[in-house]
This record gives C-alpha cells, structure tokens and sequence, in this order.
C-alpha cells in the first residue's frame, strides 16, 4: 500500500529558449547571398495535470526538482531550431498549487484532466534572417534565446469527499467507512488505529453514490498540531457534511463532544460551521441498559453547540441503524446540493497561466569592481556576449548599443569608469573605449 502525502514542495524550471544565429546564404553563384540565420527554438513548457488516477503526492516524496528541455539553435539556410520538450506533471485531483515563496494560490485542480502551464519555455532568438530590414539588409547579429521560468510551489492535496467522517480514535470511523463502503482501512481496537484519510463509496440504487473520507482521529489540541489527525483537518474543508461519531458507551461522552466542536472551531476554515449528524456508536455495549442509552442521547442533544444536529444511535458491530443512517445521509446530501447555487462548469479544462508563469526577458544586472576591473554580472549581459561575433565590428557595435538601451553604459560611468578601463561579462573581457558610447 502506497505511503499517503499530501504535502510536498518542489522547484520547477522552464527551458531556455534557443540562440539564433547569425549565417548567410552560400549559392553557388551567391557566395554573400544575404542574411540566412534561423531562429532558435523555444523552450519547453512545465504542466501541472490532475487525475482520477492519483490518490497521492507520493510521486514528489523524493525527487522535487523538475526541468523541462531547452530549446535548440537556428540553423543556417532559414531552419529554426526545435522546441524543447515540455514536462507535465500528474497530480491527483484535489491538488492545490502554491506559491510557496508566499502561499498565494495559483491554482485548484478539482476535475479531472484540468491542467494549468506553470512554467512557460523561454522564447527563442532571432537569427539574423528575420532581424533584416529595408534600412539593415546584411544584420551580422542574432538574438539570445530567452531564460525558462524558475518557481519554488507547494502541492498541497485535499480530498473532495461529500461526507467527512470526525471523532475521537476510536470512535468507530473506520468501521463504519468499511461497513457501508468496499473501502477497506486497517481496523482495530487500539487507538490511532488510522495514520491516513481513506475514502469510500457509499452505493445508492439508481444513483453514483456519494463519497466518504475517514479522517484520522482528532484529540485536544489537534487544531494546533497535536496528535495525528491535525495534519488532516484540511481534507474537510472540501465536505459537505460531517457525521461527528462518538463512543455511546464511553464515561467521557460530554468531554468528547466538547473537543471535537472545539478543535473544529479553533481549526478555522468555517469547518464548525459545516451541516453535520451526530452518530452514537457502539449501541451494542448498551443494548442491556435501553433507559442509559436514551438519556445519553438526551444528554448529547442538550450539549450541541446547535441544538438542532440530528442524532442517531447505531452498531457498527451490528450494523444496527447502519442502514437508517445511509439514507438519512443520502436525504441530507440531495438537499444541501439543491441549496448550493449553480456553478458554472467551464467547456475547458486548461486553467489560464498566472503572471509569473510567463517568460520574461530579465535586463537586470549587477556591477562588481575588482582590482580595477568592473564585473558585469546578469543573465541578458551574458546572453548577449554568447551570440556576439567578436571578431566582427558591427556585431560588437550591436552588443554595445544593447548593453547602452539597458543601461549598462550609464551605470559603469555613475561607478567612475575611464577609458581603457576591463569590463567583463560572462568570462569574456573587453577594453572600455570610444565605440561603447
């Protein structure tokens, strides 16, 4: 059986675009025919897919860093380069995509197949073919391909269940889940039995069903990360209903109550305020004693926070009121889905790209002094070195007026450059002189 997470934070990072490059046709009675550079290729593209198929995170548990293929050079004659391949990444239904620099929500996956571009493939350069012009017929320069999109997220996975099942270990959850499901989760009369949220369908004739989860076992303090089942309070947020089951036979069935109505206020996220049927369990151990097991019900209706939560008394171990309770579960659903207001399903499953999934072209940069020496560091500086001929004047003229729009020039001359002065910029050393202004 596959470990449950729900959890995990991993890092994602977009191909580069590819460099164009500068190149001229070669015909045989056109040795100069003109410019012929291709495009470089763009990089590929991160995707986040949900699937009916998943039930966990369990995928990311160990790997957590995940890059997609940059995108290859232009070629001579016009060939651009081709497309990196792209990765997608399937998650189960259920996940929700962070930022996990500041915990915004990117995205909600809760249908199968929807899938959003989390990382957009850097576009690629120009060759010199498409950068020629009436005004510049010959370019002898070329774009840099564009950097991928790097981004820290958190997947975090809610299970969508219509009804949650909350209680005290053990209280009976995973009994009831195993008695009205084919769900089959470890079971036995020890507490803390259940160390994960299972999930079962309850079958309707003439009908889907609804599907329950068994959250592991709350006690005083789980709000606040005591315990095991704190870690999953967050799976009911997406219930419709609660059954909050208690131990009918136990001393304690007051102070039971309280803690969970407690642990589920101080929780947040209105799970307190959620519709819910309070379930008695284990009948069975007062079937001797029919006048105690009515007035324990008659207490725990006076102790409601509500007053008004229906209360039924069962045995899993009998099954008796089982059945009882499936329909009244099955009325209770049909009737709180017709108060919720119609929501609007849209045809496509692709969720539109947030802001900072889309390529950019980074023109920051930083300037060092070193012995005299002034360190140009950033990636677009850089990039523009790597696709410079520096052996050609007019591509070094070129590279000179690009790092001059970015403000490359002013910021060396705010450091007190002087003429002749090394600059250097990804490895590669210049002489600071008249041709940079």
């Amino acid at each position: 059986m596959s470990k449950f997470i729900d959890e995990v934070e991993i890092e994602v990072r977009s191909g580069d675009g590819g460099n164009g490059i500068v190149a001229w046709r070669r015909e045989k009675y056109e040795p100069l025919g003109g410019p012929a550079g291709g495009n470089g290729g763009n990089g590929g593209d991160v995707v986040i897919e949900a699937t009916n198929d998943l039930n966990t995170l369990l995928d990311f548990r160990f790997k957590k860093s995940f890059r997609a293929d940059n995108g290859i050079r232009g070629g001579s004659s016009r060939k651009n380069g081709k497309r990196g391949k792209g990765i997608t990444l399937k998650v189960p239904v259920g996940t929700v995509i962070k930022n996990a620099e500041n915990g915004a929500v990117i995205a909600d996956l809760v249908r199968d197949g929807a899938k959003i571009m989390i990382a957009q493939g850097g576009h690629g350069g120009k060759g010199n073919a498409m950068l020629a012009s009436p005004t510049r017929r010959a370019p002898h320069h070329c774009e840099p391909g564009q950097p991928g999109v790097f981004r820290r997220l958190k997947l975090e996975l809610k299970v969508l269940a219509d009804v949650g099942l909350v209680g005290l270990p053990n209280a009976g959850k995973s009994t009831l889940l195993a008695t009205m499901t084919a769900a089959r989760p470890k079971i036995a009369d020890y507490p803390f039995t259940t160390l994960e949220p299972h999930l079962g369908v309850v079958g309707q004739s003439g009908g889907d069903g609804f599907v329950m989860a068994d959250i592991p076992g709350l006690i005083e303090g789980a709000s606040a990360g005591t315990g095991l089942g704190h870690k999953f309070l967050k799976h009911l947020e997406r219930t419709r209903l609660l059954v909050h089951m208690l131990d009918v036979s136990a001393e304690s069935i007051i102070e039971d109550l309280e803690t969970i109505e407690k642990e589920l206020a101080l929780y947040g996220n209105r799970l307190s305020e959620l519709p819910r049927i309070i379930v008695l369990n284990k009948a069975d151990l007062l079937t001797a004693e029919e006048e105690e097991l009515a007035e324990r019900k008659k207490l725990v209706q006076e102790h409601t926070s509500s007053g008004a939560d229906e209360i039924l008394v069962i045995s899993c171990a009998t099954k008796a009121g089982v059945t009882e309770l499936r329909n009244l579960l099955t009325e209770r659903l049909d009737q709180l889905k017709s108060e919720e207001p119609a929501k609007e399903v849209p045809e496509a499953l692709e969720i539109e790209a947030d802001e900072e999934a889309l390529a950019k072209t980074d023109s920051s940069f930083e300037i060092e002094r070193y012995k005299g020496m002034f360190i140009i560091h950033g990636d677009r500086p850089k990039r523009l070195v790597s696709v410079t001929n520096l052996k050609d004047p007019e591509s070094l003229h070129h590279l000179f007026r690009k790092l001059k729009g970015m403000g490359v020039i002013e910021a060396l001359e705010n450091e007190g450059i002087e003429l002749g002065a090394e600059v250097n910029i990804g490895g590669v050393a210049f002489s600071y002189g008249d041709d940079w202004i």
